[in-house]
């Protein structure tokens, strides 16, 4: 059996059942190891959606993992944005969430499920410096992959340039002598905001292309937050307000 391309996969039942409901159109076809009727199985049947039938170890060769909860489907290619396309529709107020290095899928994941969450404009990523939307990450983004522009370029400092000629705030989550509190930070009405991994950081260059930095003060013994857990309280400032 010829595999799908990884980026051309999702895995589990919540993105699966999401994309069912939003974007049928988009699932080529399922594969799944479950024979017993299920709820979201007789959804595929009526949306005329195809299903093979596999063991789970197959699935588990497809998928590159274990936690595909039984069930992969084939999608068609995402749509990924261009800066300048996502530019030209892009509205007032608005953030852009940027990441950089980020490796690890699951934070991945999990950071387009809080952008999603909380209303952030779009995801912007290097395919260069991070990981790809492998099944995993699409997987814990609970159906957010499927949902939000999507920008996957190769150059994040340009984009960055581009950003800040269309007027863009260029805000880094990291801890400077000039950084500011989350809990005082007013956001600009269109901010682009770069999160950087735990290990890695943001790197110098994007640092130095920053308008403003930011930080979550600590409270308790343990000094700082996984880079999906801050992203959320982030994302949260900015949503609430004001700006």
């Amino acid at each position: 059996m010829k595999l799908p391309p990884k980026d051309q996969m999702i895995i589990g039942v919540q993105p699966i059942r999401e994309l069912l409901r939003l974007h049928p159109q988009r699932i080529l076809r399922v594969y799944t190891g479950e024979h017993k009727q299920s709820e979201l199985l007789n959804s595929l049947v009526k949306h005329n959606i195809p299903i093979t039938f596999v063991k789970k170890d197959q699935l588990t060769k497809m998928a590159g993992t274990e936690s595909h909860q039984m069930l992969l489907a084939q999608i068609t290619p995402r749509d990924y944005f261009t800066v300048q396309r996502y530019l030209e529709r892009a509205k007032t107020p608005s953030l852009l969430l940027i990441m950089d290095q980020i490796f690890d899928p699951q934070n991945f994941g999990a950071i387009l499920r809080c952008a999603e969450c909380f209303g952030a404009s779009a995801v912007l990523w290097s395919k260069n410096r991070g990981t790809e939307l492998t099944p995993t990450a699409a997987k814990a983004s609970s159906g957010a992959s499927e949902l939000l522009p999507l920008i996957r370029i190769s150059n994040l400092a340009t984009a960055v340039d581009q950003l800040k000629t269309e007027g863009f705030e260029i805000v880094a989550a990291q801890m400077t002598d000039q950084a500011e509190s989350s809990y005082d930070f007013t956001f600009a009405p269109k901010t682009a905001l770069i999160m950087g991994s735990e290990g890695e950081g943001i790197q110098p260059l994007l640092q130095k292309k920053a308008c403003r930095s930011i930080f979550i003060p600590m409270a308790g013994h343990i000094r700082s937050l996984n880079v999906a857990q801050a992203t959320a309280v982030l994302l949260a400032l900015w949503n609430r307000g004001p700006r």
